[in-house]
């Protein structure tokens, strides 16, 4: 439903009312009235239109919002292959801060949408979350 639809049924309706203000016959007046109030319900019926699908591109463009935020969070990292032959997903340097120490996620879980931190032992790094292990050495990440 177009906005222009609804704004020409208001303004017929408008003009419908102004018309019927100088009739003095009263079937001309009710011929009027009915014609206005036809008029202002197709004008609801297409702001209601209008409404839902506002409400829809309001849902979409959330959506989309935050999938392209859930996509940004794993730009931040860079796929590394373990000396073992595991692949972890490593944070990229310039995304390195205090509050942000060096790491790695679980690349298996990123495939989900999830950002696991992993943890280290000396020889594996372990997804606590999927349990994944994958071998490492303690010279395979600066983390």
């Amino acid at each position: 439903m177009e906005i222009g639809a609804a704004v020409t049924a208001v303004k017929g309706a408008l003009d419908l009312a102004r018309s019927a203000r100088d009739v003095n016959d009263r079937a001309q007046l009710n011929a009027a009235m009915s014609d206005i109030m036809d008029k202002l319900t197709t004008a609801q019926s297409d702001l209601l239109e209008l409404l839902t699908e506002h409400h829809r591109l309001v849902d979409e463009n959330r959506e989309m919002k935050l999938k392209l935020a859930n996509e940004e969070r794993f730009d931040q990292y860079r796929l590394k292959e373990t000396q073992q032959g595991g692949f972890v997903l490593e944070l990229k340097e310039e995304y390195v801060t205090e509050d942000n120490p060096k790491h790695a996620i679980c690349q298996l879980c990123s495939q989900e949408g999830r950002l696991t931190p992993l943890n280290k032992d000396p020889q594996y790094y372990h997804c606590p979350r999927c349990r994944v292990a994958t071998e490492h050495t303690y010279h395979d990440l600066p983390c």
